[in-house]
């Protein structure tokens, strides 16, 4: 499998970071974040199950070589896995990527099947992949945290580039007009449009574009909020930046509302 690999990416046992004091705070809290997202998510999320499921009693067929796209604590890598493909799971985060380690340790027993996965850290946007040689990518939850727009359509291109011919990605991204943020959504859009100044005071807290939002984390243990940046998507935008794919099902499902996210199958075009 490394044969796909690019020579930019970082093995797990090669990080050896180099932080200045507010760098070292911030670290510290997402080290801290990691964990309690673990002990609140180390199951695989019921929704996406549900939604992989079908497509696989429709015919879908998870074979070759795998990508699990900002795959955190490697929740999702078992329903992911099978004895027709090979795992690559990537993320940003060390801390994260710490603990799905262990968890291949502690929970998977068949070495075989632990010799199908290889985590690595990478940035999502400068996948350390070779052109064309993914079968498929999987990416839950992860893509609405890329913080500009330029970034969010970079991603798209990138999956686009390293999919083989019939490569398919499956992915989910929270909705923006859910109940839950409707309100918040609305008066935004309002003030974006017609209030220079609150415009400006956006840019500054880095919530440069509508469908941008801090939303909290609290850490259990610390009782403190972590700021996450989400950007919450339109269905019309979410289809724009997909040109590169064919829809095969795109749907609202999950969370509270049980339409809070999108969920999408979606085939490689350029390699038709």
């Amino acid at each position: 499998m490394n044969l796909l690999l690019c020579n930019s990416f970082i093995q797990l046992d090669q990080i050896n970071p180099i932080l200045n004091s507010k760098d070292m705070k911030k670290s510290i809290q997402y080290k801290n974040l990691a964990k309690d997202y673990h002990n609140k998510r180390r199951h695989p999320w019921k929704d996406f199950e549900k939604f992989l499921k079908e497509l696989i009693e429709k015919g879908l067929d998870i074979k070759g070589t795998v990508i699990d796209l900002g795959c955190a604590n490697g929740r999702h890598f078992d329903l992911i896995t099978n004895s027709r493909n090979r795992l690559i799971g990537i993320d940003n985060s060390i801390e994260f990527l710490k603990i799905a380690k262990e968890q291949l340790r502690v929970k998977i027993n068949n070495e075989l099947k632990k010799n199908q996965i290889q985590i690595i850290q990478a940035d999502l946007n400068y996948l350390p992949i070779r052109s064309t040689s993914i079968n498929s990518i999987f990416s839950i939850a992860a893509i609405h945290h890329l913080k500009t727009k330029e970034l969010r359509a970079k991603i798209f291109s990138e999956i686009s580039k390293v999919l083989k011919n019939g490569g398919f990605i499956i992915f989910t991204v929270w909705r923006r007009w859910q109940k839950r943020f409707y309100i918040h959504f609305l008066k935004d859009w309002i003030k974006r449009r017609f209030y220079p100044s609150y415009k400006k005071k956006q840019i500054k807290k880095e919530l440069k574009n509508f469908g941008d939002i801090f939303v909290p984390w609290t850490l259990s243990s610390e009782n403190i909020k972590i700021k996450r940046f989400y950007h919450l998507y339109s269905s019309h935008e979410l289809k724009k930046v997909l040109k590169d794919f064919i829809i095969q099902k795109f749907e609202k499902r999950g969370g509270p509302g049980g339409k809070d996210n999108f969920f999408v199958f979606a085939s490689n075009k350029n390699y038709q």
